[in-house]
């Protein structure tokens, strides 16, 4: 949900080949269709694999929909097509969320809801600065999208692979599921990890989708 792409630094040096991290805006709409509009101008103009990490699932399928013809294939890593906890989002985007990041027990908060009890602490020192990065109103409304968000009335064709944490406190097992409804051409991948999986376990994410990218060029 934080949209930077900062957290992604050690993933990609694992991962082979060329890519570009798009970031999320840090003003104006934060819907998935409006983020789709902003990224597709970002877009490369030859063919790629678009990967998306847990909130920017939702923008997928509002890319697919321009028909922008480079997409070859999507991965989704720890992701949800409709909202994942429309109890807990409400009170989420009440809390100071600056205020709380600062807090001695946002670590133990963090540890336990997303990144496991191994998390390094140089880790969770870059996800609070990233967090105290990004404007308050930003973090709300994307939260504020996710309580709302409802799975797609379409389905789509292309090569699909989806990375489950398989320790995920946030997405539940039938949350991934609901991508096989939309995705008709996906794969499950499971990795013994917390939901930031691709930032505990950047080498075993790598590798996976190393091989995904290979198998569609063979």
């Amino acid at each position: 949900m934080d949209g930077t792409g900062v957290l992604f630094t050690e993933f990609l040096s694992h991962f082979d080949g060329d890519y570009l991290v798009i970031p999320l805006p840090s003003h104006g709409p934060q819907d998935h269709a409006s983020l789709a509009q902003v990224i597709q101008k970002q877009l490369p103009q030859q063919d790629y694999i678009l990967l998306a990490e847990s909130f920017s699932g939702g923008i997928v399928p509002e890319l697919l929909k321009l028909e922008l013809t480079h997409i070859k294939g999507v991965v989704f890593v720890a992701s949800f097509l409709s909202s994942p906890n429309k109890y807990l989002l409400p009170i989420a985007k009440r809390l100071p969320i600056k205020a709380f990041a600062s807090s001695s027990i946002s670590i133990v908060f963090y540890k336990l809801l997303f990144f496991g009890k191994g998390a390094s602490k140089a880790l969770l020192s870059k996800f609070v600065k990233v967090i105290q990065s990004i404007p308050d109103e930003v973090l709300k409304n994307r939260l504020m999208v996710m309580s709302k968000q409802v799975l797609p009335q379409v389905t789509f064709e292309l090569p699909t692979m989806y990375i489950q944490a398989h320790s995920d406190k946030l997405i539940s097992s039938n949350k991934s599921q609901e991508f096989s409804k939309i995705f008709n051409h996906i794969e499950f991948k499971k990795i013994e990890g917390p939901h930031f999986v691709i930032q505990t376990k950047p080498k075993e994410c790598a590798l996976v989708i190393n091989q995904f990218i290979q198998s569609g060029q063979s």
